[in-house]
């Protein structure tokens, strides 16, 4: 998934990227500018596999991640096909605006045992968690709408106005449909780049293969 502009994601929102399966590519969670992320708000890439390496991170911010009171969350990402131990997460840039964020890197592993690399300006506020350690709160539940979280299986407890495993600020939606039509794309293979956004509220892909970009605008 390429973003293309400035991003901003605040007051209490949560974007999730989970639960995908990809073969090899430069990067899969690929923002070109600025991302930002505000007051009470997370950012969680998980549970994804990867069957060939990503050439240069799996999650990749060209330009910096500013945080405020919010919360990036890297957690149980598998790596099968290596050349080097991959690259979980890379943050070239230094932020310029940074107040009480964290990162939270977990359990990211590699053929089933050793931990993936991590490059995160040491500016920013990281923790890294291998396999074995108790589960961290912010690695599986939005943390703004999370009372606890059980230290062994990560069970989130949500607090008033969570939703779902994970506490959400929203019910994750149902796949849209209009009059009983079904509005998503299922079981093919695209092999052109893809474009979301744009005015579009919801776009809806069901075990597609991307075999080109995803480009959020």
């Amino acid at each position: 998934m390429h973003i293309l502009s400035v991003s901003r994601v605040e007051s209490h929102s949560a974007v999730v990227f989970q639960g995908n399966e990809m073969q090899g590519s430069m990067a899969v969670f690929f923002s070109r500018s600025s991302f930002h992320i505000y007051y009470d708000s997370w950012l969680q890439l998980s549970g994804n596999l990867c069957r060939e390496s990503p050439f240069y991170a799996f999650g990749f911010f060209y330009r910096e991640v500013n945080l405020r009171d919010s919360t990036v969350s890297v957690s149980g990402n598998q790596f099968i096909s290596i050349r080097v131990t991959p690259t979980a997460l890379w943050i070239p840039s230094v932020p310029r605006y940074f107040i009480n964020g964290a990162i939270v890197a977990a359990c990211n592993s590699v053929s089933g045992s050793e931990e993936a690399k991590y490059s995160i300006p040491s500016e920013y506020i990281a923790t890294v968690l291998t396999c074995s350690d108790p589960c961290a709160l912010a690695a599986s539940c939005f943390p703004a709408y999370t009372t606890t979280a059980s230290s062994d299986g990560c069970a989130c407890t949500c607090a008033e106005g969570g939703h779902g495993d994970a506490c959400l600020p929203v019910a994750v939606l149902e796949p849209p449909s209009t009059d009983g039509t079904d509005l998503c794309v299922r079981d093919v293979r695209v092999g052109v780049e893809v474009s979301a956004g744009f005015g579009t509220s919801v776009a809806c892909y069901v075990g597609v293969t991307f075999a080109a970009d995803v480009v959020v605008d």
